[in-house]
């Protein structure tokens, strides 16, 4: 925070000095990016291959990347797994994809300023965003993004794929869960056993999953400015616009009931008009979040309503009714 300079200042220079760096400090994001873990991986990576000797490996993980590692890489090892002897085997196992990754992986440098520029985008359409980390880790194959109340990993070994914004719309998605009300509450509900019960006993329909979700498709979608079928053609929104009837007349059967990952609509496949699909309760949720918000007439309250609804099943149910949306129009 910078001060007016000199000394002794008259009251009404102080305010305005105040005034206006409020004014500069409340049109920025706010939103920390750090790419540091990524270069020090792959210098660990690049001295690991210089040896065949198990301890030698090791040793070089240890200096080059663990020791080195940022507060949010030790936080995603502790959320996620991770150390020394897991990486070593995936640097030896799987040498041609870390290599063939290694410059999209690092492309995120080059994307820092893109996602700054839409996180401010998404500062100015919701009034409540509260500030927070984002961590690009590579990590041990099996997380491409997760969070912890306001802070963001992601796992580039997992995410990273062959576009140039390839992580904008991953981060957006990551970021807006950090916005909801399960995130901005999660420590006070931990706090207490009661508090957990009552969430857990009230949080558990298919319906309030694939909105949570969903929501954050959708709001990530409008923030970037571009629609998640043309920045991923092959992904599950993509798809679930072509078979939108027979999805929403599956989803429809499954939605009241309590969630198990073996229905399939989230982080698992669904069997679509014969097709298999992966994660289409996150289109569910976003057709179901679109068609609030394009109905609204306030679009920021909409918009803030939306993502600091808690997702209860009662509450899910009364949001579904609320947009109106019942599959395709005719």
């Amino acid at each position: 925070m910078k001060f007016c300079p000199g000394g002794p200042v008259k009251r009404l220079s102080r305010l305005v000095c105040l005034v206006l760096w409020l004014g500069v400090t409340g049109t920025r994001a706010q939103v920390t990016l750090h790419t540091q873990d990524l270069p020090r991986f792959y210098q660990a990576f690049d001295s690991v291959l210089t040896t065949s000797d198990t301890l030698r490996q090791t040793a070089f993980i240890q200096q080059l990347y663990v020791d080195k590692a940022s507060v949010g890489l030790k936080q995603f090892m502790a959320l996620r797994g991770g150390n020394t002897a897991a990486w070593r085997a995936i640097m030896v196992t799987q040498q041609a994809i870390l290599r063939e990754k290694r410059p999209l992986i690092l492309s995120v440098q080059q994307q820092e300023d893109l996602i700054r520029q839409k996180l401010k985008v998404f500062k100015s359409l919701y009034p409540s965003f509260r500030e927070g980390d984002v961590y690009f880790c590579v990590g041990i194959n099996n997380s491409g993004g997760t969070i912890d109340d306001r802070t963001v990993y992601i796992g580039t070994e997992v995410a990273a794929h062959n576009s140039p914004t390839w992580a904008l719309p991953l981060v957006l998605h990551e970021y807006v869960h950090t916005q909801q009300w399960m995130h901005r509450n999660k420590s006070r509900i931990l706090k207490s056993d009661s508090l957990v019960n009552q969430y857990l006993s009230t949080h558990k329909s298919v319906l309030g999953r694939c909105l949570e979700e969903g929501m954050a498709d959708f709001v990530s979608e409008l923030v970037y400015g571009k629609r998640l079928d043309q920045v991923n053609p092959d992904g599950y929104t993509a798809f679930g616009l072509n078979h939108e009837k027979a999805v929403w007349e599956a989803f429809k059967t499954d939605m009241f009931a309590d969630f198990k990952h073996e229905m399939g609509w989230l982080y698992a496949k669904k069997e679509i008009d014969g097709q298999p699909m992966n994660d289409l309760g996150y289109f569910v949720g976003h057709q179901i979040c679109k068609a609030y918000y394009d109905k609204a007439r306030n679009k920021k309250q909409a918009l803030n309503y939306m993502i600091g609804l808690d997702l209860t099943d009662e509450n899910a149910r009364r949001f579904l009714a609320e947009s109106g949306y019942d599959g395709p129009k005719r």
